[in-house]
């Protein structure tokens, strides 16, 4: 049994090495042809560009070694099976479980291997690599720029809007720029063309514009501006800097930027924020039902002494949506203008409080329509702040999901190693003659079903339709369901 052990991991392990390494090129080609025209043109060290693509290695590796297993399997069983070696195993008594053994022993160490990988290394170079092609894209904001969109050029400050951009020449048509560095006055270029360049030392950006127009806001006065016509201007933005820049204590993390004790951190504050967001909206709640059936009261009683009981019970009511006040204040001024208003010509004033229907004024009627409105727009704000708290309490449980969908990525792709030992040896055995075209087609129908699977499982988990656990988990539930269903089939027919 050891020989035959170390036989079916020997004839696996070249299949492996090569598909490993030949799917990781494919993929670091495909990074290189997305970020090579971002990267030319930058004067860049060549150690930087390898840098980039030695960074963006880690996050490849964590995607292609579950599909080097599943390919290594298919093609070694579909080769014994053709050379009837997997029949003659069986004719010895050793069923397709023990062959299969070690090889699930090895899935499971690099599922392990892999959780620790993509737990320690991977969120360092994720964010190694973020860091980086954020200090690039500062380098020379020229070739960074994008066209029909706005670009910082300097953070917060600066931001230029390009129609067209001529890349070879640093030419730009259909100019706008949004200048917020002069504290006192903002001001927005609008050009028909210009050049950018930097000067001699690299430090200062230079804008040479044609055909436009500057307008001029105080920003002290936002309703005033002043407008100006030019021929050809220069703009000078100084101490922008063409040196490559890599600030990683400032540089905020995203999720595949952490790992696990990390997410699960934020993911608690996400929860925290949508628990306090809740706590709030069903306060909000409360006191809109309140407001609205005080508000609904002396309508269903036709009564105006249910309408002037209706104006006083306003300060029973809290309003926590004034952080500053309560309803209380509100509904004082309610009764003292009715005290006001219901005043008859000797001065006495007729209390809200006091009035009935008997004795009341002619105008009391006015009066509670003029209460019962304080009330109704009362509601209204409130029902507004509810909905902010509703959004925020939305937020909070999709923060907390999308954390929770990487910490169980972190473990499910690792998984799948597992699961591909099992389908791909019992689909390589059901069709012996396979050959390549075997592999090929059964490794792009996995994988591209594999990945739909996650894919739309964060879709929906995103969107707080499904729990994490379960939408990252099931493509391995129902992939290890149908290689034990073909595994026991396999079994069956050979007893």
């Amino acid at each position: 049994m050891r020989t035959l052990t170390r036989y079916i991991l020997r004839l696996h392990f070249a299949p492996f090495l090569f598909a490993a390494s030949g799917l990781t090129v494919l993929l670091l080609l495909d990074q290189v042809s997305k970020r090579f025209e971002r990267l030319i043109g930058k004067g860049l060290h060549w150690s930087v560009i390898v840098e980039v693509f030695v960074y963006s290695i880690p996050f490849i590796i964590a995607q292609t070694l579950p599909m080097a297993v599943l390919i290594a399997v298919l093609y070694v069983f579909s080769r014994l099976e053709g050379d009837f070696e997997v029949t003659a195993i069986k004719a010895s008594g050793i069923p397709l479980t023990r062959v299969m053994a070690p090889l699930l022993l090895c899935a499971v160490i690099l599922a392990g291997a892999m959780t620790w990988f993509n737990n320690a290394i991977l969120p360092q170079s994720n964010h190694h690599l973020q860091v980086l092609l954020t200090g690039i894209g500062r380098k020379k904001p020229t070739f960074n720029l994008r066209e029909q969109t706005i670009n910082e050029v300097v953070p917060s400050r600066l931001y230029v809007h390009p129609g067209t951009i001529d890349q070879e020449r640093s030419e730009i048509e259909d100019v706008r720029i949004y200048d917020e560095r002069d504290g006192q006055q903002s001001y927005t270029i609008y050009a028909a063309r210009g050049k950018m360049a930097f000067e001699e030392g690299g430090e200062d950006l230079y804008f040479d514009l044609e055909d436009g127009v500057m307008q001029v806001r105080p920003n002290q006065r936002p309703y005033a501006f002043r407008r100006v016509a030019f021929e050809h201007m220069t703009l000078r933005v100084p101490d922008v800097g063409n040196a490559l820049e890599r600030d990683t204590m400032g540089a905020v993390r995203g999720d595949r930027e952490m790992n696990i004790a990390e997410m699960r951190e934020e993911a608690h504050r996400g929860f925290l924020m949508a628990d306090a967001a809740r706590a709030e909206s069903e306060t909000y709640a409360r006191a809109i039902t309140r407001q609205l059936l005080d508000f609904r009261q002396p309508m269903e009683d036709g009564s105006l002494t249910g309408t002037a009981t209706g104006a006083t019970a306003g300060p029973e009511v809290e309003a926590p949506w004034d952080q500053g006040s309560s309803l209380e204040p509100a509904m004082e001024e309610g009764a003292a203008a009715v005290d006001e208003i219901g005043s008859g010509p000797g001065g006495d004033s007729v209390s809200g409080a006091a009035a009935t229907g008997e004795d009341a004024p002619p105008d009391s009627a006015g009066l509670a329509a003029e209460s019962a409105a304080r009330r109704f727009y009362t509601a209204f704000d409130a029902a507004n702040q509810f909905e902010q708290y509703a959004d925020r309490e939305l937020t909070g449980l999709r923060r907390v999901n999308q954390f929770w969908v990487e910490i169980h990525k972190k473990g499910t792709i690792p998984a799948a190693c597992i699961v591909f030992v099992l389908i791909g040896a019992t689909i390589a055995v059901r069709f012996p003659r396979g050959g390549v075209a075997l592999v090929v087609g059964v490794s792009l129908v996995c994988f591209g079903t594999y990945y739909v699977f996650l894919i739309v499982g964060e879709d929906l988990s995103d969107r707080l339709w499904m729990s994490p656990l379960w939408a990252m988990w099931a493509p391995n539930i129902v992939f290890g369901i149908f290689g034990l269903g073909a595994l026991w089939r396999s079994t069956r027919v050979t007893r």
